[in-house]
């Protein structure tokens, strides 16, 4: 068996396998006889009719699984003698083979980027903490929107909670069910924009997927087809609004607090810690930006459209699927770039976790987590004792040594989009490149 190596790009391969003549032939003539046990021929018991009658009867059908079987065995073999490693399943491109010629077989496979760093130390590395100012804005904004209350409202307006009768005919007969809808055009499905100005007892025509009847009347158990649009009528039964206070020195005052001031000071108190911990995380993360950025590498497209493909396809409804796969491609991507740079800063960086090492980091997740560090500990015991948490230390820390010689600045804002890792735009330009090769 002879084997070629063809670089298409930087992480694809045409892996070409040839196999002479004569082996072809004893693979052939040992998978024939096998084949033959089970095949039947007329005028003979099965496994006794010749060899030469079962090829000139069955051979047609018979070659076309021996190669497929072929190419399989013989590329299992070729990977372990030369030590192949590749991502997914082998594309197979091309396979030839007529009994006393040598076989050929053409392979495509995506491998994993090989990544050289031109620089480690001393990078200037843009980088946007967060502050700790909007952590309390967030805080408070969660606090005022959890005190919500729920009024009833003569006239709907955007975002109002409407209760509806909502009516529509099936196979001749009407169907009446009750339902709910949001004034307005969010959230997608559950949103009516007719509603806005509507009050009780007012009605509307409009016309709604069978999905989308499902959804707003909760019952899963209606025969509609999911696609199918249905002419619906609506009326109005009722309109509930949510009120939430103002993030004022009364809203303090509730909240046993002196004043705003002092309410926000104990939050800020509160958080600092926290907001510490998550800036050396975003720290962190702004150096493997950088290092992408100066050290750009293909990615595996194919594996990667394939894996968004996948958990696209997870989703019920089929209309959400080409942009779930288009939200996937950019999430595995953004993912396997993470996880390439910090994968080769591990083999390039040596560095000895020591047992406090190890402990702070603990620490340093437990604060992230909200959590005590023995609470933290005894919950994730199992993820803690694991290669993959290990490999968390160390890059936690490796990252924390570039840190220490990098120098970090927050970008001017029409600057920030030059320096983005945008995962969507790697992969289109990839793909672009992969069409114009073909």
């Amino acid at each position: 068996m002879q084997v070629e190596f063809n670089a298409i790009n930087a992480v694809t391969k045409e892996i070409n396998i040839t196999i002479p003549a004569d082996d072809a032939v004893k693979a052939w003539e040992k998978y024939l006889r096998k084949a033959a046990k089970q095949v039947d021929v007329p005028g003979f018991r099965k496994g006794k009719a010749p060899l030469s009658l079962i090829e000139r009867t069955h051979g047609a059908l018979l070659k076309d699984h021996f190669i497929k079987d072929s190419v399989n065995d013989y590329f299992e073999a070729a990977a372990k003698e030369h030590d192949i490693n590749y991502l997914l399943f082998p594309d197979v491109k091309e396979t030839q083979w007529e009994k006393g010629s040598d076989m050929q077989i053409k392979i495509e496979i995506e491998h994993e980027p090989s990544i050289e760093f031109k620089q480690l130390d001393n990078l200037d590395v843009p980088h946007n903490p967060i502050t700790l100012d909007s952590e309390v804005d967030k805080y408070l904004e969660d606090l005022k929107n959890e005190n919500g209350t729920v009024i009833d409202a003569d006239e709907a307006v955007e975002n109002d909670h409407v209760q509806v009768e909502l009516s529509f005919s099936l196979q001749e007969n009407v169907i009446t069910k009750n339902a709910s809808f949001f004034a307005g055009s969010y959230p997608e499905h559950r949103a009516l924009p007719e509603l806005i100005g509507k009050k009780i007892g007012d009605t509307i025509e409009t016309e709604l997927s069978g999905m989308d009847i499902k959804l707003v009347s909760r019952d899963s158990s209606l025969k509609l087809d999911n696609e199918a649009q249905f002419a619906v009528k609506i009326m109005v039964n009722s309109i509930e609004r949510m009120q939430y206070p103002q993030l004022n020195d009364d809203f303090a005052k509730d909240m046993e607090f002196d004043d705003m001031a002092a309410m926000r000071a104990k939050i800020s108190a509160d958080m600092k810690l926290a907001n510490e911990h998550k800036n050396i995380d975003v720290a962190n993360y702004a150096i493997v930006n950088k290092l992408y950025v100066d050290n750009k590498f293909d990615l595996p497209v194919k594996t990667i459209g394939y894996l968004a493909q996948q958990e696209a396809q997870n989703h019920p409804n089929k209309q959400y699927h080409q942009f779930l796969e288009y939200q996937y491609r950019m999430q595995i991507s953004q993912e396997m770039i993470t996880m390439y740079i910090l994968n080769q800063l591990r083999t390039q960086m040596e560095i000895e976790i020591t047992d406090d090492m190890f402990e702070d980091y603990v620490k340093h997740e437990a604060i992230l987590a909200d959590h005590t560090v023995d609470a933290y500990k005894d919950k994730h015991k199992d993820e803690i004792a694991s290669n993959e948490f290990k490999n968390g230390v160390k890059n936690f820390y490796i990252l924390r040594k570039l840190a220490e010689t990098a120098n970090f600045f927050i970008p001017e804002p029409e600057a920030a989009p030059e320096e983005t890792t945008d995962a969507e735009t790697v992969a289109v330009n990839q793909e672009e490149n992969e069409a114009k090769s073909e």
